[in-house]
């Protein structure tokens, strides 16, 4: 997804104050520009079939044990199909009972297996039959369900790879009160190429589809989330719950999907809950994210030292207060004037975004952050500091964005942003509806304090 619109938005700029006549950008320019790297399900499974092959005919070469395909029967294997745990030669899992030694041995903290190496040889059945429904509610007895185990937990890590290889993991089901709930509970390793689906993941905090909680260098790749998330406690995501940061290391996320519902109280996002000192490139949210306060389509709330490259989401998020298509909450509340605590590069949202204040299309406040090549074209719904790109900007950098959606609510609401504080922003334009009961502004609704603007354009659409 890259917007060619914004290397030259500032030349059209200049254009139109010498000519007074411009031409808006039509859809079909923007839709080709986002459909390379925006597609739903491109995340593993283009690789899956190619991988699932080169598999099998490894696995022919080994003497693994194990019954491929059949449902879990709740215990635990003894061991794994082969494999030596090295890179070269990881442990193979073939079998649901395969995968729950895994989460047998992480949790005892057995020093046998720490740093090796683990890879599915085939697809993994927790439970028979459907889960969820296509809409994403909880079917059936769940009394008559096996409930899995999460790999690591509040207390100890898997700090191994595990690599998915193109396989999935289905017919998951947690059900607790308990933290750190996912296919894997804690991660300090690698994950990748792996798909969860058809799955309920319900519990309190650090609660997501695939990793509850990441930490220090751990990292997830190539990654899409199916499953069906509820929270009961202050942080919950639909891939990752929240991300742990350690002294000079950087968790990395990239290439992810989240498909499944996600639904919390606060701290509430499409593809990870909150995190610092994290780098997320190329993630993509498809389905409805519903919570309270800190809401967002790919996270809920980044702190300082943290990257976005390349994120979009494609459906309804519904929240209160710091409610966004993209992050809710993006920057540290101490924001002195020489600060940049993170940076946003290459987003779109276009999704209908409910919430009441500090609500917007790309961030709802933004505090001492550099944002760029961003951009919104669905409605939003809101109360005070509503806007089609920030909600509220202070002491941050945002250039080359642009808003196609209408902006509804009652005061300081903006087509671009509700309430600019000490900020710069440069090339950026609007072309949608701006509606309000007071302080009502096509570009920017208010400035304080030396906030500027240049290159800003405004549409009126007929």
């Amino acid at each position: 997804m890259r917007y060619s619109l914004f290397g030259f938005l500032g030349i059209v700029a200049m254009l139109v104050a010498c000519t007074q006549t411009v031409s808006a950008p039509k859809d079909d320019d923007e839709s080709s520009e986002i459909s390379s790297s925006s597609k739903k399900g491109t995340s593993s499974d283009s690789k899956s079939d190619d991988k699932k092959s080169s598999s099998s005919m490894e696995l022919l070469d080994e003497e693994c044990v194990g019954e491929v395909g059949v449902p879990w029967d709740g215990t635990t294997a003894k061991d794994f199909a082969c494999g030596a745990g090295t890179k070269l030669s990881p442990y193979v899992i073939l079998t649901a009972e395969q995968l729950a030694h895994l989460s047998f041995v992480v949790n005892s903290s057995d020093k046998a297996y720490q740093g090796k190496y683990f890879k599915l040889g085939a697809d993994i059945k927790l439970n028979k039959g459907d889960v969820i429904d296509e809409k994403g509610a909880l079917v059936g007895d769940s009394t008559k369900l096996h409930k899995w185990t999460p790999i690591g937990n509040s207390s100890v890590s898997f700090d191994g790879n595990f690599d998915g290889d193109g396989h999935s993991v289905s017919g998951m089901f947690i059900n607790t009160t308990s933290t750190h709930n996912g296919l894997f509970g804690n991660s300090s390793g690698t994950v990748q190429d792996l798909t969860v689906e058809n799955s309920w993941v319900q519990g309190g905090s650090a609660t997501a589809g695939i990793i509850g909680n990441l930490k220090g260098n751990g990292s997830l790749s190539n990654s899409v989330n199916r499953a069906s998330v509820f929270g009961t406690g202050t942080v919950t995501g639909g891939i990752i719950g929240s991300y742990e940061s350690a002294h000079d290391k950087k968790g990395t996320v990239e290439n992810v999907e989240n498909q499944g519902v996600v639904t919390g109280l606060k701290n509430v996002g499409g593809v990870i809950g909150t995190g610092s000192s994290i780098k997320i490139s190329d993630a993509r949210n498809y389905a409805e994210v519903v919570g309270s306060n800190n809401v967002g389509g790919i996270a809920a709330s980044l702190g300082s030292n943290s990257e976005l490259k390349n994120g979009s989401n494609f459906a309804r998020i519904t929240g209160k207060e710091y409610t966004a298509g993209i992050v809710g909450f993006f920057g540290y509340s101490y924001c002195p004037a020489s600060a940049n605590y993170g940076s946003m590069q290459n987003v779109l949202n276009r999704g209908v975004i409910v919430g009441t204040n500090y609500t917007a299309g790309v961030v709802g406040q933004a505090l001492c952050v550099t944002i760029t090549e961003s951009a919104n074209t669905d409605s939003i719904v809101a109360n005070k500091y509503s806007a089609g790109i920030i909600g509220h900007a202070k002491r941050s950098k945002v250039e080359s964005v642009y808003n196609k959606g209408a902006v509804f609510g009652s005061t300081n609401v903006g087509g671009i942003i509700g309430y600019n504080e000490e900020g710069v922003t440069s090339s950026a334009y609007s072309t949608g509806k701006v509606d309000g009961d007071s302080l009502v502004g096509l570009w920017i609704c208010r400035f304080f304090n030396s906030g500027f603007m240049n290159n800003h354009i405004h549409y009126r659409l007929s």
